[in-house]
Order: structure tokens, then C-alpha cells, then sequence
């Protein structure tokens, strides 16, 4: 990946149309987003009218299932599998129980109190972090764990040799943007910041548990040290305790570092980490989705990974942030954030047509409407799809799928299965048998796998007390030609035709004899007037 300078990020030259385009912002409190939406001429609009929604908190599935079929969404259904510190941790500890050579990029985690067996007895040092708190609250150091066993935290192990930089402990804050799920589409945005702690690091004891300032390199805990130095201007982006990432990376490459295996190994700790909750981002996405576009990106979701690196600079994760902050209080967090919120829209490729088409559909009717796109049709919009990100992605470079992507099929659900026979209906030439044999071929073709022998059913009916019919079990199909009339002659048809009844004699019914002269039947009599008379006494 070619380094950036944000000189050169800001300098760059972007395309995009016109278009008069709806959003709506009234769930976010970022004012920078204010800012693009007026570079790009969009209009601000209620929600059920915008082309697309910009939320600062996650998306709930009733939500999602209120979007309308032509609308976007800053958000996954989800996404709080990466964005909580307790899902993170299971689904890389599961992913790490599957491959563990490949899943070390990130410290030693446990899930509390789930997973209190396994620290009862451990010694270390490990920092003690609330399972969906953000910047920095109720995060703290210690040695011992017991009093917290039996509570809800994510413990991980502390990396006590960080590489640093003016004797000061940092990380990296990388800007990804997942585009899509099924086809996965991830992006990772060129340019990041570097985020300083205030105080000289000291490897941790007793006595300094309690330095957030030194063990700690959020930027909302440092901001309030005195000891903290404001960046002033985004063109020396190099100096301060907040730092962009192209500086941190020109700076290790004059160390003699290789800055192109770092980036590739951050890559690969990006993609590996999706895929570990890429099955349940891709369920949740489907089984709300009332599209009859497939193709069409219902969801899209800027995250915010932050990266550390050890003393032989080998990356480790973490966490991930589902909503990175975008409040601007220096101009290099100003230059920075509104380049990547500016590419991301655009990349994103936000039109009216799919409105449009939805407002024909509806008014058409249901005959008439659209159907769903067939595969070749799908071949089509990914391929225009394509040529559209590549011709703009401007400050973001694209790190799957790429030229490596054999890498990371084994860490990637399996495909949905082909089914064999389509669901078409059957042709008016084609008879059942037919069918039947071409779906039995097709089968031990496929799978080679001998098919059980079905029992032979008789075609003749069974008796009944009128007519015995012997019948086929399907009609056969064949061909004839009708006879010509004057100098008209007919093209040769195919039908289904069936033999022609053959009729039986019916049984003739059982003869039931009565003789009723020789029986005698005794027939009793009534009083009719004696039962009147009883009546009358009641």
C-alpha cells in the first residue's frame, strides 16, 4: 500500500455528480457531517423520505426491517458483534480454538465471569475493561482478579513491552469501511491518526496501577493532562500527542523498518477479525431484507480498529469501535475526518433510481412489477459495481478482495449450496416421467451416489363395482403430423397423448334373494284409544 501524506489527502481531486439526494442526520451529533453533506449538495430530509440515514448508535432489527427497499444505513445489524468488547472476545476465542496459528494478533482475552476458571489461579499483570463502555471509562490495571470473577468484564493480558515512540506508549486508530457482506467488500481508508499517552511509559507495578496517562492512550483521558500538546496545524502533523498515520509511518521507515509487512500484516488482522462474525453479520442481514435488488448495499459501516505494536513492531488488536468519534477539536482531526466521511458517501454511490423504481412498482400492478434479477443480470450490477469502486476510491484502499484473498477462503463461511433441480414449472410438452428421469439422472450424476429401487406400481386400477380402466402411469409423448388441407399443411406438434380406454364388463351385483311369503313377520297392534284415554288422565 503506497503511504499518503494529508497534504496529499486533502489536495485530492474527487468525482462525484450533482444528484439531489435526501439525508437525514437527525440522529447524530458530529456537526462535520453537516459539512460534507453541503459539499456533495444533499438535502436534509425526514426519515422515511432520505436516501440514506446517518445514526451514531446501533441498529436494532425492528429498524431495519422499517427501511424502505431503496434506502441506506450506517450500520449492520449486528455489528455490536465487533463493536462490544464481551462478542469480540468469544468470537476471536472461538475462531483461535479453530486456528490458532492464525488468530494470535491479539492479547490473552477472557470473558468474566464465564471464563473464571481459567484466572483463579493465574499471576500477571492485566488490564480489566467493562464489556461495552467506550473511551476509556471504568477501565483499570491490577494484579488480582478475585474480587471480580463472579462480575461481567473482559479481562486481558497486558502487553508490558510496547514499541514506543519518545518513551511514550501509543496505538494506531485505522478506518475501515465494511461496504458489504455477501460479496465482502472491506475497504481501509490510507490515512488514521496516532494517539500518544502524556506520561513517559514505566513498565507496571503497584505504584503505578492508578496512570491512566501512561498505560492508557486514549485520546479522551490524555486530553484532560496538563502535560497534553494540542496539534495547531494539519500541515505539521508530526508533532503533539495526537499524530497522523502517515507521520508515524515515514517515521519507521527512516528507523529502517519495513512499513509495507506492517501494512499487510494490519490488513490481515482487519480481515481475519470480520470473518469472525461474518456468519451472523451475514444472517442477520438476509433474514431482514426485503429487497427484490440483491445487489443492491442496504448497509454499509465505518469502524474504527485500534491496532498497538510490540517492540519487534508486530501488530495486536485491541478493540473495535461501531462508532468511531468524529468530533473535530484540532484542524488534523478536521482534515481527516471530513476526507474520510466525504469518500465513504461517495464510494458508497447513493442514487435516485432506486426510488424511483420502487415508487413505479408501486403504483403498477402486481403482474407487472418487477421481478428478481437472474444471475446473469446479478453478473452484470457486480461488474458495473466494481468498475465504480475502482475508479472511486480516492483516499481508501481496497484490501479484500485482492489479489491475496486465497489466504482468507478458509476462514470464511461456506457457500451456499447449488441446488440441483430448479423449481421451474414443468413444460406442457414435457411429461412427469420425463421429469421424473432427467431429476434421477442429474442426481446420480452429481452426487454418484445409487439411487434406492422404487417399487413397481401397476398400472391398472383397482376393481370397481362399473368400469375397470387401464390407464399409463404418464402419457407418452409423440410426434405427428396432421394431414395437409389444400395447400396448407401443418407443423409437426408435440402432445401428451394417452391410449385409449379399454372398457370390461362390470360384475354383476349379488343377488339377494327374499322370500317373503314364507316368512312370517307377527305384527302387534295398538289401542289408539287407550292411549288417549292415558293421556288425558297425565
Amino acid at each position: 500500500m503506497q503511504v499518503i501524506s494529508i497534504q496529499e489527502l486533502a489536495e485530492m481531486k474527487r468525482q462525484f455528480l450533482n444528484r439531489k439526494i435526501l439525508i437525514n442526520l437527525d440522529q447524530t451529533k458530529y456537526k462535520i457531517l453537516d459539512e460534507v453533506a453541503q459539499i456533495l449538495q444533499w438535502k436534509e430530509a425526514i426519515p422515511s423520505e432520505s436516501h440514506i440515514i446517518w445514526k451514531d448508535t446501533y441498529i436494532t432489527d425492528e429498524e431495519y426491517r422499517r427501511l424502505m427497499p431503496f434506502q441506506k444505513i450506517n450500520h449492520f445489524p449486528g455489528s455490536y458483534l465487533l463493536g462490544k468488547k464481551n462478542e469480540l472476545c468469544r468470537n476471536l476465542n472461538k475462531m483461535k480454538k479453530q486456528f490458532p496459528d492464525d488468530y494470535d494478533f491479539y492479547p490473552k482475552t477472557w470473558q468474566l465471569p464465564y471464563q473464571s476458571e481459567e484466572l483463579r489461579f493465574r499471576q500477571g499483570v492485566y488490564i480489566v475493561k467493562p464489556e461495552s463502555n467506550c473511551q476509556g471509562r471504568g477501565i483499570f490495571i491490577t494484579k488480582k482478579l478475585e474480587p471480580y470473577l463472579d462480575k461481567h468484564f473482559v479481562v486481558q493480558e497486558y502487553l508490558t513491552e510496547p514499541y514506543l515512540i519518545d518513551d511514550l506508549k501509543f496505538d494506531l486508530r485505522i478506518y475501515v469501511l465494511l461496504k458489504s457482506v455477501q460479496p465482502l467488500k472491506i475497504f481501509m481508508y490510507r490515512e488514521g491518526l496516532a494517539r500518544f499517552s502524556t506520561q513517559k511509559y514505566v513498565k507496571p507495578h503497584k505504584r503505578n496501577f492508578s496512570s491512566f496517562t501512561m498505560h492508557l492512550t486514549n485520546y479522551a483521558i490524555n486530553k484532560k493532562s496538563k502535560d497534553f500538546i494540542f496539534n495547531k496545524e494539519d500541515q505539521r502533523d508530526d508533532i503533539g500527542h495526537k499524530r497522523s498515520l502517515s507521520s508515524i509511518l515515514k517515521l519507521l521507515e527512516t528507523r529502517g523498518h519495513n512499513v509495507n509487512q506492517l501494512m499487510t500484516e494490519i490488513q490481515s488482522v482487519i480481515i481475519k477479525t470480520i470473518c469472525s462474525s461474518l456468519p451472523d453479520l451475514i444472517h442477520l442481514y438476509k433474514a431482514g431484507q426485503h429487497l427484490q435488488n440483491e445487489t443492491f448495499e442496504q448497509c454499509f459501516e465505518l469502524f474504527g480498529f485500534d491496532i498497538i505494536l510490540d517492540h519487534k513492531l508486530k501488530p495486536y488488536l485491541l478493540e473495535v469501535n461501531h462508532t468511531p468519534s468524529f468530533s473535530a477539536d484540532t484542524p488534523l482531526d478536521r482534515t481527516i475526518k471530513k476526507n474520510l466521511i466525504l469518500d465513504t458517501l461517495i464510494l458508497m454511490d447513493i442514487r435516485n433510481k432506486p426510488k424511483e423504481l420502487f415508487a413505479q412498482n408501486k403504483r403498477a400492478p402486481v403482474f407487472q412489477r418487477q421481478n428478481k434479477l437472474s444471475q446473469t443480470e446479478k453478473e452484470q450490477q457486480y461488474a458495473k459495481m466494481d468498475k465504480y469502486e475502482k475508479s472511486h476510491v480516492h483516499g481508501y484502499w481496497r484490501i479484500y478482495p485482492d489479489d491475496n484473498s486465497s489466504n482468507f477462503e478458509k476462514f470464511l463461511p461456506p457457500k451456499p449450496k447449488e441446488k440441483l433441480i430448479t423449481r421451474s414449472r414443468l413444460n406442457t410438452n414435457q411429461s412427469f416421467t420425463e421429469f421424473e428421469n432427467m431429476a434421477s439422472a442429474q442426481l446420480t450424476t452429481s452426487r454418484n451416489i445409487p439411487l434406492p429401487q422404487q417399487s413397481r406400481q401397476t398400472s391398472i386400477r383397482p376393481q370397481s363395482s362399473t368400469t375397470q380402466i387401464s390407464r399409463p402411469q404418464s402419457g407418452i409423448r409423440r410426434q405427428f403430423q396432421t394431414p395437409s388441407i389444400g395447400h396448407h399443411s401443418f407443423p409437426i406438434k408435440n402432445q401428451l397423448i394417452y391410449p385409449q380406454q379399454t372398457e370390461v364388463a362390470p360384475k354383476p351385483p349379488l343377488k339377494m334373494v327374499y322370500i317373503l311369503t314364507k316368512i312370517k313377520i307377527p305384527i302387534k297392534t295398538f289401542n289408539f284409544e287407550k292411549i288417549d284415554f292415558n293421556q288425558r288422565n297425565e
